[in-house]
């Protein structure tokens, strides 16, 4: 099942996408869509409870396609001088996000919102 559409980034983008950035749109979609399953491999059922919904996941994939968009090369900073020209772009260290969009750890969280059960809470001695 798809998703998120080229036409869901670009109503998010706020412009129409050249035909070459749809066609690359379009395969950063697929290409989240399968880690989404890879990682999530009960993600329809999922769905069927409402939790998350498709309207999120698409939200989420165009968050990260935006983000990649407007950041092409995954740079941390980038600083430019006019006089005397000069100008500086400073990788992220471990190279990422280079290749395709990401997800972040919050937005694989709106994914797979985690129980609200105490699993793994530490609680302070004498807490109810």
């Amino acid at each position: 099942m798809a998703y998120a559409t080229v036409s869901d980034i670009e109503v998010r983008y706020g412009r129409t996408l050249t035909a070459s950035e749809s066609g690359q749109v379009g395969a950063w979609i697929g290409d989240l869509e399968a880690e989404i399953l890879e990682r999530i491999p009960a993600i329809e059922t999922l769905i069927l409870l409402g939790r998350p919904t498709v309207p999120t996941i698409a939200r989420v994939i165009a968050n990260a396609i935006i983000r990649k968009l407007d950041n092409p090369k995954g740079l941390k900073s980038r600083t430019v001088a006019i006089d005397d020209y000069s100008t500086t772009e400073q990788p992220w260290i471990d190279g990422s996000p280079g290749g395709g969009p990401e997800l972040s750890d919050e937005e694989w969280a709106k994914l797979l919102p985690g129980s609200s059960g105490d699993s793994f809470t530490i609680r302070p001695y004498g807490a109810p």
